[in-house]
């Protein structure tokens, strides 16, 4: 039997039952679009990250207590072995061109009866300029105010909307609560927007003095990271190991020993947010997967209804010389058919999903050509999958005990 003749069959079975292929349709569409936005969600976190990072240049020295290790890229951990004075120390190295410190801690932001838990960051005027922070009003304090212990506070803009939703926050007093530690902060300027992601939000958080955050809010001595600017991409090695010799004298490591610190360039920083990016993505993904199995199942189960339902019709077919291939195509052809329509439609689904978590969720989603191609490939890999078992089924019909079937 030509293929043409076997896939007006097959379109024709599926036509006689409309109500019932669009239900089992709908299995795969849910489950395409499901995959399609978590894997727009991930890939629009790594991008926005990447591009974060990637924006403050290829020059920047991360350093950070303690020396952990995770696939050759070193990470944090909780211990607490930087200070000020290391800080310092190595501020003089030739090559350097700034260096900003960085404490930050969680804190509950009250004004009146508006308040908001967010990122309170302890720094000094350098972070302004080595992260590219522009000021949407008011300004960045400056060194006196850091050697003052001042109450000072610079809002990022999502904290300033939800403390100050009819006001200008700049010479306003917020109240930051660390624990039982209260302390009221004189607002001085406003950070402009720069939008989050589903691993931080620059516009949630508020900057304040080092020792203010150190004495007053944190209660430590130490800090969470020092930020290093490089004059020069080509004495990145030279100034990091100039780094590492300095504070592992200042920290008396003896000769074997292994560092308290670790040091990370930006690469180093883009490779580990991109794994993290990707196993979130890749999370996602094989949540949303289910659905398309569920959906894959129904598919199966249909099908063998229809084996049931349809077994006079296969006996005559085969009565009057069709082959058992021709009966393995025709309800192959079904099942594939079910699935890649359900495919394409829940990929217009996808997009117009994507469009509505990105207008109103407030999170970055990218739809990319391979999301689009594992979407549509895997709903064919479904049908042909989950069909081949009742196409087998109903090839396998003797046509006499066929024909006989009430």
């Amino acid at each position: 039997m030509k293929f043409g003749r076997i896939l007006f069959m097959a379109l024709r079975a599926l036509s006689h039952n409309k109500s019932r292929s669009f239900l089992t349709m709908l299995g795969v569409i849910i489950g395409v679009a499901a995959v399609m936005m978590m894997l727009s969600i991930g890939a629009g976190t790594q991008a926005v990250v990447t591009g974060r990072i990637s924006s403050l240049g290829t020059n920047l020295l991360i350093i950070q207590p303690g020396n952990v290790r995770s696939g050759g890229v070193a990470l944090s951990s909780q211990a607490q072995s930087l200070t000020l004075e290391d800080m310092e120390a190595i501020s003089s190295i030739e090559g350097i061109s700034s260096v900003a410190p960085t404490l930050s801690g969680r804190a509950q932001a009250i004004v009146g009866s508006n308040n908001t838990n967010t990122s309170v960051i302890g720094t000094t005027p350098e972070y302004k300029n080595l992260m590219n922070i522009k000021m949407s009003d008011g300004v960045f304090f400056a060194q006196t105010e850091v050697d003052q212990w001042d109450k000072v506070a610079i809002l990022g803009s999502t904290v300033a909307e939800t403390l100050f939703p009819e006001g200008n926050p700049v010479g306003q007093n917020v109240q930051l609560v660390v624990n039982r530690t209260k302390a009221l902060f004189r607002v001085i300027g406003v950070m402009a927007s720069k939008g989050g992601t589903g691993f931080s939000n620059q516009d949630d958080q508020i900057l304040i003095p080092i020792t203010t955050a150190q004495k007053i809010l944190f209660g430590r001595s130490t800090l969470g990271q020092i930020n290093v600017e490089v004059s020069s991409v080509d004495l990145m090695d030279q100034v990091s190991g100039k780094i590492s010799q300095i504070l592992r004298i200042r920290h008396n490591i003896a000769e074997g020993k292994s560092d308290d610190f670790s040091i990370l360039n930006q690469q180093d920083l883009l490779e580990t947010m991109s794994s993290v990016a990707t196993s979130f993505t890749t999370l996602l993904a094989g949540i949303a997967s289910i659905s398309l199995l569920v959906g894959g199942i129904g598919i199966m189960n249909i099908m063998l209804v229809s084996v049931t339902e349809r077994t006079r019709e296969i006996g005559l077919k085969r009565a009057i010389g069709a082959l058992r291939r021709d009966i393995i195509i025709q309800f192959l052809l079904e099942a594939i058919i079910l699935s890649t329509t359900g495919g394409i439609v829940g990929i217009l689904f996808g997009f117009v999903g994507s469009y509505l978590i990105k207008s109103w969720g407030n999170t970055t989603t990218l739809i990319t050509v391979g999301s689009v191609l594992l979407g549509f490939l895997f709903s064919v890999a479904v049908g042909v999958f989950f069909g081949f078992y009742p196409a087998q089924k109903a090839a396998k019909l003797e046509p006499i005990e066929a024909l006989r079937y009430e």
